[in-house]
């Protein structure tokens, strides 16, 4: 099975490194129930489905931009597919700079 989870997103300061970096981190949104999908192909067309009318959303409803400094202050979210029926914060692990 493959399920599409919903996260809400932003962009995270990773280091001043090479002049700086950032990574995007997500938090599962807790009131999303991830729809099942027997097959891989249509929960990847779903979730693409959901992120272009999130891409609507945004640009009509949040006040800043996803990669702008103050786009804390607004909303974000972003589909992605999994085999795990349980939505996990991602990264596991916060990046660092090699």
């Amino acid at each position: 099975m493959w399920f599409v989870h919903k996260h809400q997103v932003a962009l995270a300061y990773g280091g001043p490194e090479e002049g700086g970096w950032w990574y995007e981190e997500g938090v599962p949104v807790e009131a999303w129930t991830p729809p099942a999908f027997a097959d891989e192909e249509d929960a990847y067309a779903e979730a693409r489905l959901l992120n272009a009318a999130e891409l609507e959303r945004a640009e009509r409803e949040a006040e800043y931009e996803y990669t702008s400094v103050l786009a804390a202050r607004s909303c974000h979210y972003a589909y992605s597919v999994e085999e795990d029926a349980v939505p996990r914060p991602y990264p596991e692990h916060r990046p660092h700079y090699e």
